[in-house]
């Protein structure tokens, strides 16, 4: 168990701070923030958003990851979770090796199996069965792109280890490993180049994005964004194709992400209402998913939510999550990942009970993937601080995280 304060993000900035040398006003102004959000965050009154995280970490000169507290192992649990990372990274080393180095790895349609499988693991939340069965299969993977002595064939391979750098990306993400998962951006980028898939090269141009989001270079992002939409758009052979508008859409969303970060409304409504408009050219249903991306109503919705916490649009936050009802079919990280955004907006609104509900409902739908996740953390930290007695119920929920709450 680690000690509270310890734990919750606005103590690590504080500390990160005062080591850096800055007052924090001198803070406040070298991220472009307000200094009465930089006390509440500090203090614990307040959630950070994924924004200010990244801005308070380029401004200190540290990562996201450190002012979360990344890579959590505390607990056996967690390790087991974080074992299979040292065979990964491994992995991702080896990929240039000389093809004599490798030994002969099974035939493809195996590999293709142990793939849906991960894929999966990665659906569900189940990050140590998706570590478990990558640390192999990237190595297999990778020795089949090398040996295999046609175009045809190689291509065929790389297909299939662009899918597992993509989950090893998720992966490394999730647990919190920077530099591992800026290493499977890059893998995933070669690979999908030899696999002449226009999706997969898409889906690594999305991939790739992540590094801008996190080194704050959100104009970077959209702009890379924004090329990466006309090169797929320029290589569709069928527009009206259900996939190439999945992922299209997926692109769409990151952007709606990235222009709240930068705290542009006007960005973000465009954004949102061209996601919109391609929405309108699918069939009716569940939302879709090619690859890892996902696109509907459900995921549109959820990245709504969090842009609109982003820009601290608290009344439209409340307002969303009173009248959208999650389609049926959504991944349980993606679930996962709307319940996590509304127990932020019940937060701020001071709404505790409903708070705790959407934890819960949110440990429920991807149990590990809300244990590793920081504003999942973070929030039920303030909830026990919000509680004048905590209840057994809250005392429960922080345990369950690995943190110990406040006596």
């Amino acid at each position: 168990m680690t000690d509270t304060d310890d734990a919750r993000i606005g103590a690590r900035i504080a500390a990160h701070r005062k080591m850096a040398g800055y007052t924090q006003r001198g803070m406040a102004e070298r991220a472009h923030l307000s200094l009465g959000c930089v006390r509440k965050v500090e203090r614990g009154e307040r959630l950070p958003t994924a924004g200010v995280l990244t801005a308070v970490a380029r401004a200190l000169r540290t990562t996201v990851e450190d002012l979360s507290g990344q890579p959590y192992r505390h607990e056996p649990r967690d390790d087991r979770a974080h074992a299979p990372i040292t065979a990964v990274r491994a992995a991702l080393r080896h990929w240039d090796l000389p093809a004599d180095w490798f030994t002969p790895p099974r035939p493809l349609p195996a590999l293709r199996a142990d793939l849906r499988t991960a894929s999966a693991h990665r659906l569900a939340g189940r990050l140590t069965q998706l570590g478990t069965v990558l640390a192999g299969l990237l190595e297999e993977l990778t020795a089949a792109v090398h040996l295999r002595e046609t175009e045809p064939e190689r291509a065929q391979a790389a297909r299939l280890l662009a899918l597992a750098y993509d989950l090893t990306h998720t992966l490394t993400y999730r647990l919190g490993y920077p530099d591992l998962r800026g290493q499977a951006e890059d893998r995933l980028r070669w690979a999908a180049g030899l696999s002449g898939d226009p999706l997969l090269r898409a889906l690594a141009d999305y991939k790739r994005v992540e590094a801008f989001k996190s080194a704050h270079e959100y104009d970077a992002g959209l702009r890379a964004l924004a090329v990466a939409r006309e090169q797929l758009v320029a290589s569709a052979p069928a527009p009206d194709d259900p996939a190439f508008l999945t992922v299209l859409g997926g692109m769409r969303l990151r952007e709606v992400t990235i222009a709240a970060r930068m705290y542009d409304p006007d960005a973000t409504a465009h954004h949102l209402d061209e996601a919109r408009r391609l929405l309108r050219r699918l069939p009716p249903g569940e939302d879709r998913r090619h690859h890892s991306l996902v696109f509907g109503t459900g995921n549109l919705a959820i990245h709504e939510l969090q842009a609109r916490l982003e820009l601290q649009h608290m009344p439209e936050a409340e307002h969303l999550i009173r009248t959208t009802r999650l389609p049926g079919g959504l991944p349980p990280t993606r679930v996962s990942a709307w319940h996590v955004n509304a127990a932020r907006a019940h937060l701020a609104a001071d709404k505790r009970e409903r708070a705790l509900r959407a934890l819960l409902q949110a440990r429920r739908a991807a149990p590990q993937t809300t244990r590793f996740k920081p504003m999942a953390r973070d929030a039920a930290l303030l909830l026990t601080m919000k509680y004048r007695r905590t209840t057994e119920e809250v005392r429960a929920l922080t345990s369950w995280f690995g943190l110990e709450p406040p006596a």
